[in-house]
C-alpha cells in the first residue's frame, strides 16, 4: 500500500512540474568528485562560478564549525585543507538552503525551527562520528541535515494533508511517521529518499535518509544511519528546534545504540547525560552554519 501511495505522491509532484532541484553547480561538483580524472583546480573553478556559494564555503571553513588553525582565503586552499569529500558535502549542505529557503514563523510548520533541528542533528552526528573515530568526511553532518527533508516536500506539495498529519501527531501522541502513514499513505523518509535519489546524492546518504527510523534495515552504511538516528533522538531530548514530533523518546534501548556499541565498544563508556548537557556550544556552531548558508551574499572570491 505504502509503495503505491508513494508512486501517487511522485506522480502528483511531477505533474506539477516543480520538483525542487539542487543548484547546477552542486550537481556538477557531486559528479566531479567521483571522477578520478578531475583535478582540484577544475572543481575549484566550477565552484567559483557561483560567487555566493564560494563565499559561503569560505565563511563556513573559517568559522567555529571547523575550527581551523589557519585562515582559508580561496576555494582551492579549502579543497587542499578540507579535502574533496568534505567540500562536496559542504556544497550539498549549503545548497539545500537555496533549494528550500527558510520561511520563519509559519503557523503549522515553522521551517526555521525545522532547520534548527536538522542542523542540530547534523552537528551531533558530527560529534558522535568524531567520538567514535569514524572518518566520514562530513557525510554524517549532511545526513543529519537532510534526514527529514521529506517533511518539507510534504508541506510544500501536500500542505493540507501535512497539517492533518501534524494535528494527528498531537491528538494521538504518536510519532509523526505513523501519522503520515495514516493520513498520506507514505512517509517523509520514503519521500526524502526519492528526492535524494533524484538529486543523485551518494547512496549512503540516500540510505541514511530512507532508514533513519529503521537503522536495522541499513546495509551500505549501518554506522552512518545509526549515528543519524541517535543524533535525531539526542536533538529531541535536548529540545533543539522542532521537527514536528512530540512523542517522548528513549535512547539507551534503541537498535541504533546497539548497532553502534557492537561496532564501536567505546560507546559503552559514554556518559549520556553529560553528553547531552555539553551540546550547547556545538549547537551554536550548527546555528552559525544555518545563518551563513541562508544569508544573501554578493561577492566575488578568487579561485
Amino acid at each position: 500500500m505504502g509503495n503505491d501511495r508513494l508512486e501517487e505522491v511522485k506522480d502528483r509532484i511531477q505533474r506539477i512540474g516543480n520538483l525542487p532541484t539542487l543548484p547546477k553547480v552542486a550537481t556538477e561538483v557531486i559528479s566531479m568528485v567521483g571522477d578520478p580524472d578531475v583535478s582540484m583546480k577544475e572543481i575549484a573553478s566550477v565552484i567559483s562560478k557561483d560567487p555566493s556559494l564560494s563565499a559561503k564555503i569560505l565563511k563556513v571553513a573559517n568559522s567555529a564549525f571547523y575550527g581551523l588553525s589557519q585562515r582559508v582565503a580561496s576555494i582551492q586552499l579549502a579543497l587542499v585543507i578540507l579535502g574533496l569529500s568534505r567540500i562536496k558535502n559542504l556544497v550539498i549542505g549549503i545548497s539545500v538552503f537555496s533549494t528550500f529557503p527558510i520561511k520563519p514563523g509559519q503557523p503549522t510548520f515553522d521551517r526555521e525551527k525545522f532547520w534548527e533541528h536538522s542542523a542540530g542533528c547534523g552537528q551531533i552526528a558530527k560529534i558522535l562520528a568524531d567520538l567514535l573515530k569514524c572518518e566520514m568526511d562530513g557525510e554524517e553532518f549532511v545526513a543529519g541535515l537532510l534526514h527529514d527533508i521529506g517533511k518539507i516536500v510534504l508541506d510544500q506539495f501536500f500542505h493540507d494533508q501535512f497539517v492533518k498529519v501534524i494535528d494527528l501527531t498531537f491528538e494521538k501522541d504518536i510519532p509523526m511517521i505513523e501519522a503520515e502513514e495514516e493520513v498520506v499513505g507514505t512517509t517523509h523518509a520514503e519521500i526524502g529518499s526519492w528526492l535524494a535519489e533524484e538529486w543523485k546524492l551518494p547512496l549512503s546518504l540516500v540510505e541514511a535518509i530512507t532508514h533513519h527510523h529503521s537503522p536495522q534495515e541499513a546495509v551500505l552504511n549501518p554506522i552512518l544511519t545509526s549515528i543519524v538516528r541517535l543524533s535525531d533522538l539526542f536533538c529531541k531530548a535536548k529540545g533543539i528546534g522542532f521537527s514536528g514530533d512530540t512523542k517522548g523518546i528513549a535512547i539507551s534501548d534503541r537498535i541504533a545504540w546497539k548497532t553502534l556499541k557492537s561496532a564501536k565498544p567505546d560507546l559503552e563508556d559514554l556518559d549520556v547525560e553529560r553528553f547531552v548537557f555539553d551540546l550547547d556550544a556545538e549547537i551554536e556552531k550548527a546555528k552559525d552554519f544555518i545563518r551563513i548558508s541562508s544569508e544573501r551574499v554578493q561577492t566575488k572570491e578568487k579561485v
